[in-house]
């Protein structure tokens, strides 16, 4: 007999129908927000928890090509090697709120992060169809990408000024390149506000992320001379784009090492926010901007500093290994 889930897929005729729902229950503004009903949304299909973050944790949707990110209320840092060490959340952001370093997932700062994110995507993603993003406005959204990354040999001259060091000229070829210059490094997404799925946020109102599953490695264990020459010349395009963000908007993207201590010299390949997999490399963290033009916690203290030296060394690195 045909299981409820293929009576299901076959009712929305090929389109995937957690997709149709979330296109009419999903986030789209930064001012409007709706509650959903995440049990109604999920009630055919089966979760399985795969992981944790700082500040979500991510579950598989079985059977589908969805993960879901949901926003903690909980926190813990994971220091060294696996030693995990909790912190009592809401204590943690009343200390830190004199210098306006937010982060549990009301409803007013998971729509603040939803607009740093579509500013975010102005820079890594390159939405060209509805396939590969939905939007109500994705025309304007791609129109902002392709500007910015047609215009990517423009900005040398002023990164190689804010920045204080020379590309070597090997860049040119690959920035021309439109495989790698138009490369999309953002998985498709949703976001959703609801009551949490999991047991430790105790049915709490939450930021619901669905996003496409990437199947691949992390970049943190994968050696950067490991990568085919495609896959470098996107790790270069990326840190390109990192500087070009931070020039343009002062903002850096999460790229925290596993272990903050242990591997704080390398603030951005040993990240695992970055997946590779066989042909891209793809962003899985897409909500967390480090902002540089305020005070010294909230944009990180020293991270800024470790975030550009890295993605300029990376550039340098990989270039010189390019044949």
């Amino acid at each position: 007999m045909e299981s409820r889930l293929q009576k299901i897929k076959q009712l929305f005729k090929g389109k995937d129908p957690i997709e149709e729902s979330l296109k009419a229950h999903a986030v789209y503004s930064t001012k409007e927000y709706k509650i959903v009903d995440i049990g109604k949304l999920l009630e055919n299909y089966e979760l399985k928890k795969i992981g944790m973050g700082l500040l979500g944790r991510v579950y598989k949707i079985k059977d589908t090509t969805w993960v879901i990110k949901e926003g903690r209320w909980d926190l813990s840092f994971d220091f060294l090697l696996g030693i995990k060490l909790p912190v009592p959340a809401r204590f943690l952001e009343f200390i830190l709120k004199p210098f306006n370093f937010k982060f549990l997932p009301n409803p007013k700062e998971i729509l603040k992060q939803y607009g740093e994110y579509l500013e975010f995507a102005q820079y890594f993603g390159y939405f060209e169809t509805d396939k590969q993003y939905y939007h109500p406005n994705r025309e304007v959204i791609f129109r902002a990408q392709k500007t910015i990354r047609d215009s990517l040999l423009l900005y040398k001259p002023r990164l190689e000024e804010k920045y204080g060091f020379t590309f070597d000229p090997k860049i040119d070829e690959v920035l021309n390149n439109p495989e790698t210059r138009y490369h999309n490094f953002l998985p498709k997404e949703y976001l959703i506000i609801a009551k949490s799925i999991s047991k430790e946020n105790k049915g709490r109102i939450t930021s619901i992320i669905f996003q496409e599953f990437v199947e691949g490695k992390l970049l943190r264990d994968i050696p950067d001379k490991k990568l085919q020459r495609k896959l470098k010349e996107q790790l270069i395009l990326m840190c390109y784009l990192i500087l070009i963000m931070h020039l343009e908007k002062n903002w850096l993207p999460d790229t925290r090492p596993r272990y903050f201590l242990f591997e704080a010299y390398n603030w951005l390949t040993k990240t695992e926010n970055i997946i590779v997999t066989e042909k891209e490399l793809k962003f899985i963290d897409t909500r967390w901007m480090w902002d540089t033009d305020t005070n010294f916690i909230r944009k990180g203290m020293v991270i800024p500093n470790l975030v550009i030296n890295k993605s300029k060394s990376t550039i340098q690195s990989l270039l010189n290994e390019l044949d």
